[in-house]
């Protein structure tokens, strides 16, 4: 199975390909640059709706009790065309009753990226909670701090990821390197789909994630 992890960076997409039991990693400015692949899992909102999305809420709950604040709100479908900051935070508060967060306004040119670059096997999906469940529970430390990187990189190491994170690039931060390693080793196993009923939205893209099923072995790829 040829599977690929994607998070997003200031350089572009930091892109993690899992093939034929080998990891190899790239920085590629868009995601017209992808190649096809079985699947790809990639840290980004895609289907999108006037209202709060179940799947955050779902991706919540598995980061429960420590890290739950590592899944935001996704922005409401009508910011990906509003002109201003203002304008978008003054509609979700009228739609739901909850403001629009700066880190999501910042993210509506990625999610825009990511909605006109999508293909069926394209799904979003969360590195931490790829890491809850590789691992068996959620992350102890953020992965901004020392510990955080020394945690995540021993799980990577369980599933015989090379250190791709040791590249120094401009612009690519070492929890980029490891997000996407964590997507791409969630994407080799079996999944569940948050949530289960898999909806999309207005336009037709997915309102769901997928993450691996529960603590699989690193020896089992299903």
């Amino acid at each position: 199975m040829h599977v690929i992890g994607i998070d997003a960076a200031k350089a572009g997409w930091v892109v993690v390909r899992y093939e034929n039991e080998t990891y190899s990693g790239s920085i590629e400015p868009t995601l017209g640059q992808i190649p096809p692949a079985d699947r790809i899992w990639i840290d980004m909102p895609i289907g999108l709706m006037e209202g709060r999305r179940e799947t955050d809420q779902l991706l919540r709950q598995e980061l429960r009790p420590g890290r739950t604040s590592s899944v935001f709100n996704a922005p409401f479908l009508s910011a990906l065309t509003t002109p201003s900051y203002m304008e978008a935070n003054n509609l979700a508060k009228q739609h739901a009753g909850i403001g629009l967060s700066k880190q999501a306004w910042y993210l509506l040119p990625k999610i825009r990226e990511v909605r006109h670059a999508h293909r069926s096997e394209m799904i979003e999906s969360h590195p931490e909670v790829c890491f809850a469940r590789l691992a068996g529970h959620p992350a102890r430390f953020s992965k901004k701090t020392r510990e955080g990187i020394a945690e995540r990189i021993e799980l990577l190491e369980q599933y015989d990821c090379p250190p791709l994170w040791e590249q120094r690039q401009p612009n690519v931060a070492i929890d980029d390197w490891l997000d996407a390693c964590l997507l791409a080793t969630g994407a080799r196993f079996p999944c569940d789909y948050l949530p289960a009923s898999q909806p999309v939205d207005t336009e037709g893209y997915p309102l769901y994630a997928a993450v691996p099923k529960k603590s699989p072995s690193p020896k089992w790829c299903g």
